[in-house]
């Protein structure tokens, strides 16, 4: 028997493994409701802005996961908060982005958005110093209410180091 932390895990690739075959069997991005995904990651990404921690930590369902440069998930708002602290705890950092595709399931219940982010750094002469960028993949849940969360997160920095601004 595998150890508990190992089957949970296991158990977390299966729902990953599923919601992209399921997303691949999704309609086109050309689907008007996937005007509301867009606008889900854009209200996320501006107050992400405006908000910093407190907004990337709230855009996440509860059971949510972003991935680690390793690809192990953080999952839950605790873990999620605890992971991003840092980096958020900097008032000269920012993380932007913008989606650029998004997917919905053909139950609209499940969609996906995935564009470019932009990590970087106010320097003390106000110019900014990119540190990192590259593309996001994001899966979205509908609630009841019909507002979206982030299920998941997973980001790949470019294979170039990015230019300094």
């Amino acid at each position: 028997m595998l150890p508990r932390a190992r089957r949970s895990t296991f158990a977390f690739m299966r729902v990953l493994i599923v919601a992209v075959l399921t997303l691949t069997a999704c309609r086109s991005m050309h689907d008007p409701r996937t005007e509301a995904l867009f606008a889900a990651d854009r209200a996320f990404s501006d107050d992400v802005g405006a908000r910093r921690l407190e907004a990337w930590v709230a855009a996440f369902d509860a059971n949510g996961s972003q991935f680690e440069d390793d690809y192990r998930p953080v999952t839950g708002h605790d873990a999620i908060r605890a992971r991003m602290s840092p980096f958020f705890a900097d008032p000269a950092n920012a993380l932007e982005w913008e989606p650029d595709t998004a997917t919905m399931s053909e139950a609209g219940g499940l969609g996906s958005t995935s564009g470019r982010f932009t990590m970087s750094r106010r320097r003390d002469d106000g110019s900014r110093e990119i540190l990192l960028t590259g593309r996001y993949f994001d899966v979205w849940r509908k609630l009841p209410d019909g507002t979206w969360k982030l299920a998941l997160d997973l980001g790949e920095p470019d294979t170039k180091p990015a230019l300094a601004e």
